[in-house]
């Protein structure tokens, strides 16, 4: 049986109008998740978006008052990167053609197994956990392509010997550029692991780069039209 111990550290929102459905989905997944939170029509699971720190979102796609579909268009304005697992027994076009915007991360057709949701829960988690956390043998000391020293253990960031003043939030995205210095990454995946779900406006990782890259050098982080950012390491 796969390990899903490290689920503990996150919360579920599930919103389901079938009270039957949506009991056996918390009850279930309530051995995994310490917090699952329910909701059974949009506008509740909005209130409980608005209420508390929600990791991932399962939700059916038909209920009264506020359908899926809107109730995630408003989670959207909030944040653009919360990961949303939508349940449905409609797969016609035009069901489909409304979630497609919405940044999803899948679309299950019901009845659902349970199996999945766990599955594309783990590979979520499992994805922050390797973005954000550093490998043992990954070495601290860089040199950006700007002469920029980095010590990534003791936070020093200097340039000839002289101290640079970084934010906390700047030095964290310093470091998580070049913890995957060999991929690029989104803006959606730096929201997602800055921010932690917070309500951050949509300007937010572009403003943060700007700041950075004035402290370190216009020529240290390269933007990959459209895909994201790359930093730059001297080899």
């Amino acid at each position: 049986m796969d390990n899903y111990a490290d689920f503990n550290k996150y919360s579920i929102l599930i919103a389901e109008d079938d009270p039957i459905a949506l009991s056996s989905l918390a009850n279930i997944l309530r051995r995994y998740f310490n917090h699952v939170l329910t909701a059974s029509n949009g506008y509740d699971a909005y209130e409980q978006v608005l209420s508390h720190k929600i990791d991932i979102i399962l939700t059916d796609m038909r209920m009264p008052y506020q359908d899926g579909a809107d109730f995630i268009k408003q989670v959207r304005d909030l944040d653009q990167n919360l990961p949303v697992i939508f349940m449905s027994a409609h797969t016609d076009s035009k069901t489909l053609l409304r979630v497609i915007p919405l940044n999803i991360t899948d679309y299950l057709i019901k009845p659902i197994q349970i199996d999945q949701v766990l599955r594309l829960c783990k590979e979520l988690f499992k994805k922050k956990s390797e973005l954000n956390v550093p490998s043992k043998t990954t070495k601290s000391l860089y040199t950006l392509k700007s002469g920029v020293d980095v010590d990534l253990d003791n936070k020093i960031v200097s340039k000839k010997g002289e101290m640079l003043l970084l934010t906390k939030k700047e030095f964290e995205l310093l470091s998580l550029l070049i913890k995957n210095k060999q991929s690029v990454l989104s803006k959606t995946e730096i929201e997602y692991l800055l921010w932690d779900g917070e309500i951050v406006s949509e300007s937010s990782v572009k403003t943060l780069v700007k700041k950075l890259r004035a402290k370190i050098g216009e020529e240290s982080i390269t933007t990959a039209k459209n895909i994201g950012y790359k930093i730059s390491i001297i080899p």
